[in-house]
């Protein structure tokens, strides 16, 4: 009895481990943070300044520089992403329309035609 206790409490906690697995194997990644943004984009900049040589004068001004450069890049970005998004709700709406008329029209011919008869 203590032999198959210990079996299925085994196989048990084989079966949650592997659940935990397929699950953080599907979850999606969130996104990072504004600090956690500013933290990797100063990073960055700071190896890039390192690998241009940059006087020590002048790397203030060059990290904020590159800071803001990739900013606007991850601004304009996401603009393009919305605005795509918003194209094909729009393309969307438009098909959604086009079946509900191409089915009103139907019906209203199908009543016609009961009319008739």
């Amino acid at each position: 009895m203590r032999f198959l206790s210990a079996l299925f409490t085994i196989l048990l906690a084989l079966f949650l481990f592997a659940g935990d697995a397929v699950v953080a194997q599907t979850a999606t990644p969130q996104p990072l943070s504004k600090r956690a943004l500013r933290k990797q984009d100063n990073q960055e900049c700071t190896q890039q300044a390192a690998q241009q040589n940059i006087v020590r004068r002048n790397l203030a001004e060059f990290v904020r520089k590159c800071m803001a450069d990739r900013q606007a890049a991850r601004k304009k970005q996401g603009a393009d992403d919305s605005r795509v998004k918003r194209g094909m709700a729009i393309e969307e709406g438009k098909a959604i329309l086009d079946v509900r008329n191409r089915e009103r029209n139907e019906q209203l011919e199908k009543e016609a035609a009961k009319r008739a008869d």
